[in-house]
């Protein structure tokens, strides 16, 4: 039963480390990042930054390994992250790609990745989260093949997510091709009102 294979999958997750699994972290379960100060046991950060997940801002969902833990595990392994604006325990965007595509084993080549109007609609989603929060500065984390399609779309139909009034900046985000692993990129962004 591909299903159950699925789900004993994508719930093992006992092999990957967790947050503070690095050399800075101490024996009382806290972490030291530069000046910041994050004590995961009491879910605290002395900054007061917000740590918030969202479903948008995920890596494309193609593979396996692109499935997310269930929201009860990703809670307890990183208590400083506000999960709520994830709704669902399981994963919604892998099972609507296993519900078009089938499970892993049967369907080994890109999901979401061949899906224009699925990736649209997750990048307006994505900005859209982004707009509404009343920070001037933020950080996106996120992985690079969905910043691929976003800054650099391989579709037509993602053309024009975002536009750019800047030769540099367009350079910046298309030009050096895709995101490196730990790459920052800082850019202003202006929405239309």
């Amino acid at each position: 039963d591909c299903n159950r294979e699925d789900k004993n999958a994508t719930n093992n997750y006992d092999s990957y480390p967790s947050l503070g699994e690095n050399n800075n972290q101490h024996k009382s379960g806290s972490t030291n990042y530069g000046d910041n100060h994050f004590d995961r046991n009491n879910n605290t950060n002395e900054l007061k930054i917000p740590f918030i997940a969202h479903e948008e801002w995920r890596e494309t969902v193609n593979y396996l390994c692109d499935s997310r833990r269930p929201l009860t595990a990703l809670r307890s392994l990183y208590p400083c992250v506000d999960f709520s604006p994830c709704i669902h325990d399981h994963d919604p965007l892998w099972e609507k790609y296993q519900q078009i595509h089938g499970c892993h084993e049967t369907h080994t080549k890109l999901r979401e990745s061949n899906d224009p109007q699925g990736l649209l609609e997750r990048a307006h989603k994505a900005w859209k989260v982004v707009l509404e929060r009343p920070e001037r500065r933020l950080a996106l984390v996120g992985h690079s093949a969905f910043f691929m399609h976003m800054f650099t779309p391989l579709f037509e139909e993602l053309e024009g997510v975002v536009r750019y009034e800047d030769e540099e900046v367009e350079e910046l985000m298309r030009g050096k091709g895709r995101f490196e692993n730990c790459e920052l990129r800082s850019v202003l962004v202006d929405f239309p009102l």
